[in-house]
């Protein structure tokens, strides 16, 4: 029982020696914030929150995210039950839930203040390495031996240096009163491992925080001739389920040209059958303007935005087609076939000005016009505008040889009856679609803005390297000290390593071998 300081005081005292005053404090009892840093600070709560993390991802790659193509056919497949759970707990965009971003900033404190904790007493070994040792300290490490030399201390200190220098240890020799210290070591830097791990990881959740608050993707359907600054991007609300919103963008994208390239030309457009398909857009930003090819294997990048190519409308239309006009009187001279680029037009001697204006894939006359009846080229038209040298304007078709004869004879039934001149010939010419270059009437992009993905990138970049560099590097520390021995020297060796003991051990033998030339007493 502690004896406090009045009960001391009224005991009896002797005039040689008075008994001591001891003066008992209470313990001081750590504060709310002491505890709560402590615990911010252990390396057991930072595993924690990394696992808690890593199920978090592991919910987001085993539920379809609503960002992903296709949610809403997933989405249609879930129970009732399924989808008030997942949309409650944010399951469907869990990457920019609150509770994810809020995980990540805890784990980011949690790996600050551990290093903040623990990085003083590992820069020691940089910054202020061990140069003087005894026996004791010696007999204390993981690995020693022992060794009996001739020369004086000076000569022995001087022959391990060098010893040492020659497998790669650079040395430096302390020198005491009645002792030498050698010391070596080398990867001093792995103590430092650990915490270039805890900038990458810091980097890449730096990165993930900015993805999960301003990142947004979405697709955009583009067409020739068309321009947007808006995208489409999905959202899931827990009553109305998944709904589409309209992202606007700081440019425009103007669609100068689709390309489709298909394993069979002969062929539809069937994914099946197509290798690539090639969108040429045009980024319009006030007085900028940058031309870019986005395809399958070329990603467009501007201002953080980037362009990948999603998906094609599989409705048939032609980029370029040829066209010849054919004389109904066979007595007439043939005019050569032309190609005309899609919104292109090209000048026909005795024909006039002709404009390719549209084309129907299977060309059909509906209740209101021209229309395509299919997506498939059953049988295709190409629409033109034809302007003669008078200046007026006409509409007309170019069909291929079968439909043509077709419709011809269809007209001319009708004339016969009626009287008047046939609509489809041009200067007593039927005009013949002879060939066109078969592409989609539409193309997808998807439009992803991602400010996180270069801090995420250098990040992994950086946590390779980092983990690399700490489990195949080792700091591995050597001392001798050396002590006069009569008229000779006594080496006491010792070593030491954070990790890969039993590499190390090997090292050890032969730095010691290369000074007693192999008679070791351990």
């Amino acid at each position: 029982m502690a004896t406090t300081e009045t009960e001391l005081g009224s005991k009896s005292e002797t005039p040689a020696a008075a008994a001591p005053t001891v003066t008992v404090r209470p313990r001081k009892t750590d504060s709310v914030l002491d505890k709560a840093l402590r615990l911010l600070s252990s390396v057991r709560f930072g595993v924690t929150m990394l696992g808690i993390l890593l199920i978090c991802c592991m919910i987001g790659m085993l539920i379809m995210q609503v960002s992903v193509e296709g949610f809403d056919k997933y989405y249609a497949t879930l129970s009732p039950s399924q989808k008030q759970v997942y949309g409650t707990l944010g399951f469907f965009d869990i990457y920019r839930s609150r509770y994810f971003t809020l995980l990540l900033a805890i784990t980011g404190l949690n790996i600050i203040l551990a290093s903040i904790d623990r990085f003083p007493t590992a820069w020691q070994y940089v910054r202020k390495p061990k140069l003087t040792a005894s026996p004791k300290f010696i007999a204390a490490q993981m690995f020693n031996a022992e060794s009996s030399e001739r020369e004086a201390p000076q000569m022995a200190a001087e022959k391990v240096r060098a010893a040492w220098k020659r497998h790669g240890f650079k040395a430096r020799v302390s020198q005491e009163t009645n002792r030498i210290t050698v010391f070596a070591q080398r990867n001093t830097l792995n103590r430092l491992g650990a915490y270039i791990v805890h900038v990458a990881l810091l980097t890449i959740f730096t990165g993930g925080f900015l993805t999960s608050r301003y990142g947004v993707g979405g697709p955009m359907e583009i067409r020739p001739g068309k321009s947007s600054d808006k995208f489409m991007t999905s959202e899931v609300s827990v009553d109305r389920g998944p709904r589409v919103a309209e992202v606007g963008l700081p440019f425009q994208i103007e669609c100068r040209d689709l390309q489709q390239r298909l394993i069979r030309p002969e062929g539809g457009l069937e994914a099946q059958n197509t290798i690539d398909w090639l969108s040429y857009i045009t980024i319009k930003d006030g007085a900028v303007q940058k031309d870019m090819l986005v395809h399958l294997n070329n990603v467009g990048d501007y201002r953080g935005y980037r362009f990948f190519q999603s998906q094609f409308q599989p409705l048939g239309s032609a980029r370029e087609i040829t066209i010849a006009f054919e004389p109904v009187d066979g007595n007439a001279a043939a005019v050569e076939p032309v190609k005309i680029m899609r919104n292109g037009s090209a000048e026909v001697p005795r024909i006039g000005t002709v404009r390719y204006v549209g084309f129907y894939p299977d060309f059909d006359i509906g209740d209101s016009g021209p229309t395509t009846i299919s997506p498939d080229y059953n049988n295709p038209a190409a629409q033109l505008e034809i302007t003669n040298a008078d200046g007026k304007r006409a509409a007309a078709f170019a069909f291929n040889p079968r439909l043509a004869e077709e419709y011809l004879s269809k007209a001319n039934d009708k004339l016969g009856k009626d009287g008047g001149a046939n609509p489809l010939l041009v200067n007593g010419n039927k005009i013949i679609l002879k060939d066109f270059e078969k592409v989609s009437s539409s193309h997808t992009l998807t439009i992803q803005y991602d400010p996180g993905r270069t801090p995420v990138y250098i990040g992994f970049t950086l946590l390779v390297l980092a983990l690399c560099f700490v489990f195949f590097l080792s700091h591995q520390r050597m001392w001798a000290v050396i002590e006069p021995d009569g008229n000779g020297s006594k080496i006491y060796f010792g070593g030491n390593t954070n990790r890969n003991r039993p590499a190390f051990e090997g090292r050890f033998n032969l730095l010691v071998q290369s000074v007693t030339g192999g008679s070791i007493n351990e």
